[in-house]
């Protein structure tokens, strides 16, 4: 919903069943992106939000911090979104973008 507003639906998608998602990010040619995940990351620890790809909602978060949680998603989106439409994402990264942990053989 959130990628949709800012204009980058066809690069992520939020997969899996609720309360437990994985956040992906893809290119153009449809590939695993781990320099938009990067972007999408960095700019969520700016904002004191540990984001590593999966959400896990459980009966501890409270609304605020579900909503604290959605403003702060909702400015990293923003910030991908013009990025990627600028072609600057990884300019962007205030270091090195994030590797694959599980590397095919």
């Amino acid at each position: 919903m959130l990628a949709r507003e800012y204009g980058i639906s066809q690069l992520t998608e939020c997969i899996g069943l609720a309360p437990r998602t994985v956040a992906e990010f893809r290119d153009a040619s449809g590939a695993e992106s781990l320099v938009m995940k990067s972007l999408f990351q960095q700019e969520c620890l700016t904002r004191g939000i540990l984001f590593s790809g999966g959400h896990n909602l459980c009966f501890s978060h409270a609304p605020a911090d579900i909503d604290y949680t959605l403003r702060v998603y909702r400015t990293a989106m923003e910030v991908l979104g013009d990025a990627i439409r600028k072609g600057d994402v990884l300019e962007r990264l205030r270091g090195e973008p994030v590797q694959p942990v599980f590397r095919r053989a």
